[in-house]
């Protein structure tokens, strides 16, 4: 009778601990599903910058431009800031094609987006397994999820930054 309740109670505490794993992994995933939520916020901003960026010295660039050849005689300081204006467009536009942040922003996005899946999915699974295994298969029905979030966890960051956080599979 002893040996059975001390078998019980190390079964209890044996789920204790695989509870306990389990639980910091999600939370691990929670805060950096956060990370990444942070993270394209910032990168939304800035591809709203550059957008607006764009399309005000867009329009300006050609009316300046167009200005400056009706006139006469114009001012070496209205040639020197339509050249620079031009050349402020110029910059800014390959700047906002070459670094993408709006690409990034979404690819960023879908990433958190996955660990909050794979986050949600893990809880479910562990309230399932606590609630309806029997005791003597719990912790290694909890344990086996465990290091399944865990590999799915890896395997999406992976795939985040292989890929540069341009999304695909890092090719």
């Amino acid at each position: 009778m002893a040996e059975s309740r001390d078998s019980i109670e190390q079964t209890d505490q044996l789920v204790q601990g695989a509870v306990q794993a389990l639980s910091e992994s999600l939370d691990e995933i929670s805060a950096e599903r956060n990370d990444f939520s942070s993270q394209a916020g910032w990168l939304k901003r800035i591809d709203g910058l550059f957008n607006v960026s764009i399309v005000f010295l867009g329009v300006a660039a050609p009316i300046v431009v167009t200005y400056l050849t009706q006139q006469s005689n114009p001012a070496p300081d209205l040639i020197r800031n339509t050249i620079l204006l031009v050349a402020v467009t110029g910059a800014v536009a390959v700047l906002r094609s070459v670094l993408r942040f709006g690409e990034k922003y979404g690819y960023t996005v879908m990433t958190a987006m996955k660990l909050r899946e794979l986050e949600s999915i893990a809880r479910l699974e562990m309230e399932e397994i606590i609630n309806t295994s029997r005791d003597t298969f719990v912790y290694g029905k909890l344990s086996a999820l465990n290091r399944d979030v865990q590999e799915k966890w890896t395997q999406i960051i992976r795939n985040h930054l292989v890929s540069g956080g341009r999304g695909g599979e890092g090719q």
